[in-house]
């Protein structure tokens, strides 16, 4: 009984989320008014259950960072930054909620894939790396976004907006559900539940995309990822896979395609 009720806390934040994201096609304001409702409610929810079961409180103090992700990424005034800085500006609060996070909990670097896999995992850290170039192209061919401005003007400025995609796209979103969410899912649930919830989330969370595809996608490159991450241990070969495909998508396919 204890673990279907678990199971149903789940599904309770998880159906939210994505009425939220769904509610953002239509209505923006309104889906970041439910996020930050579903933002609110993981808070009190977490505080409510920190003496009754300590592995529920702290899955659910992670979880906080999904519609905080949302949040900042709708409301971002993009009109007053570039569309590069504004990236740069998301991630900023987001790196103090992880961190945050991972202090009040007393997690170590590695408890959330901050540490270097062993050698003997080096192709599947290769592998996943050189997935990111068709999943990219796949990406663009679904999603057709616009070059980013200044994009294509120069090397300089193409390795610049290239390093701001791996860091604040790719490491932060892999430090965020594959590193802090996954680490507490599994302790909370089960290895394959856990990994199973979060590649959920992760693909309801592209749903603002307006594309099915790509939210099988986020999903299946989502449920990959999870599965190195724990055979590896470590989030930095993910990390650098997730940037290239933003990459791809948004600075080097649209020129070529």
């Amino acid at each position: 009984m204890q673990r279907r009720n678990l199971y149903l806390s789940c599904a309770a934040y998880l159906l939210p989320i994505t009425c939220a994201e769904v509610l953002t096609i239509y209505n923006p304001k309104a889906g970041i008014a439910l996020h930050a409702v579903i933002l609110f409610a993981l808070l009190l929810h977490s505080g409510m259950e920190s003496d009754k079961d300590k592995n529920l409180s702290t899955f659910l103090m992670a979880l906080v960072l999904a519609p905080l992700i949302r949040i900042l990424s709708l409301s971002m005034p993009f009109v007053q930054f570039s569309k590069i800085s504004g990236f740069l500006l998301i991630s900023l609060p987001i790196f103090v909620g992880i961190f945050t996070c991972m202090w009040l909990q007393g997690l170590r670097a590695k408890d959330v894939g901050l540490s270097s896999s062993k050698l003997k995992h080096t192709p599947i850290e290769a592998g996943v790396i050189l997935l990111a170039i068709p999943v990219g192209i796949i990406e663009y061919l679904i999603l057709k976004p616009a070059p980013f401005p200044g994009s294509g003007s120069g090397a300089v400025n193409l390795i610049a907006a290239s390093l701001i995609f791996v860091v604040c796209t790719g490491f932060l979103e892999e430090l965020v559900f594959r590193g802090l969410i996954q680490h507490n899912a599994i302790k909370l649930m089960s290895k394959w539940w856990g990994i199973l919830f979060v590649s959920t989330i992760f693909g309801v969370l592209h749903v603002g995309n307006l594309a099915l595809w790509d939210c099988v996608i986020a999903f299946s490159v989502g449920l990959i990822y999870s599965i190195v991450r724990e055979k590896t241990g470590s989030i930095y070969g993910i990390s650098i896979s997730h940037g290239i495909i933003n990459t791809g998508l948004f600075l080097i396919a649209p020129h070529f395609f």
